[in-house]
């Protein structure tokens, strides 16, 4: 049960945007909403902006970015098994 190197490399990047690029997705949300005026646009804003904030101040952030990881390696990996592929 060998892992690929891209789904390293994807986990990692998945744990590094929770890790330092959540505010900065609720900025682009509210921007994109100031230019659009569309409703569920700002909604995502919301969504950005409450998980970017409880993950800033989460006394375990890293602890819950490597898990992210983990289970964006894992989790295809015991599908794959457990389909016989």
């Amino acid at each position: 049960m060998q892992i690929s190197s891209r789904r390293w490399i994807i986990a990692i990047a998945i744990a590094l945007y929770f890790y330092f690029l959540l505010p900065g997705t609720a900025q682009i949300f509210y921007e994109l909403y100031h230019l659009t005026q569309i409703g569920p646009i700002y909604w995502g804003y919301s969504g950005f902006k409450a998980a970017g904030y409880y993950l800033s101040v989460y006394e375990h952030r890293f602890l819950v970015c490597c898990l992210v990881a983990a289970t964006f390696i894992v989790v295809p990996t015991l599908i794959r098994k457990f389909r016989g592929a």
